[in-house]
């Protein structure tokens, strides 16, 4: 099992060198990397880097939550623990669904009950199950762009890894979705709607995370908005 890759965002030298010190003693095997900025940790930030982000609120000129914001317009759904001392940004961390809200000075208990539950929720990640050569390959569903018929073959564009290309039909894969933010546009296309960007009307297409477009059904257009809309309030009360 790989260590878990945990991100520290803190602008105090201090508070993030015993950030570090606790982590190096916690039950669950993890690998941190310290920033002292959110500017910093965008600088650097790739899509799944890290398995949990400690993300103190208050940081100089560009706040905690800004830089989450900022994660998650990438499509990112990284799980986040907000560090801070007060709880005024507790509504906040919800709408950006926080797994975690810790308060300063941070407990090494609540440190450890941290990692367990990203280490769970990492483990736990739904995934499509798909046969590719002979052998099955598990694509964890929070990576995937979008979903496209190309004759006999499927094509799951993801984030990270390029395209898998499986022979089958999109119907046949689309079971494993339900219940999942997917949509599907079109006959030969099925998008992520946590990995969509914009609505684009003039050219009737979801733009998704990476630039790529995603072409919507005339007669879906419609409802091919609702869906997305529905998804992002659902997300901003902290339903998924």
């Amino acid at each position: 099992m790989a260590a878990l890759r945990v991100a520290v965002c803190e602008d105090q030298e201090e508070e993030r060198e015993r950030l570090l010190a606790m982590l190096a003693a916690c039950s669950v095997e993890n690998v941190p990397t310290a920033f002292a900025s959110g500017e910093e940790l965008l600088a650097e930030y790739r899509p799944d880097q890290f398995d949990l982000l400690l993300m103190d609120i208050y940081m100089g000129d560009m706040t905690g939550i800004e830089t989450v914001e900022r994660v998650r317009q990438m499509g990112e759904s990284v799980p986040v623990a907000f560090l801070t001392t007060s709880a005024d940004y507790t509504w906040e961390s919800r709408r950006l669904s926080a797994l975690m809200y810790l308060e300063k000075p941070v407990k090494w208990e609540r440190l450890e009950e941290t990692l367990k539950l990203a280490r769970m929720k990492l483990d736990n990640r739904p995934t499509l199950v798909v046969y590719q050569g002979g052998e099955v390959e598990n694509l964890p569903l929070e990576d995937i762009l979008f979903l496209e018929q190309q004759g006999r073959q499927v094509c799951i564009v993801t984030r990270n890894s390029g395209t898998t290309t499986v022979y089958g039909k999109l119907s046949d894969l689309l079971p494993q979705l339900e219940g999942a933010p997917f949509f599907q546009t079109h006959k030969s296309y099925c998008v992520h709607l946590a990995q969509v960007v914009k609505v684009d009307e003039a050219l009737r297409c979801f733009v998704m995370a990476g630039g790529k477009n995603v072409p919507i059904r005339r007669l879906l257009m419609g409802k091919a908005k609702r869906a997305w809309v529905d998804f992002l309030f659902a997300q901003t009360r902290g339903e998924r």
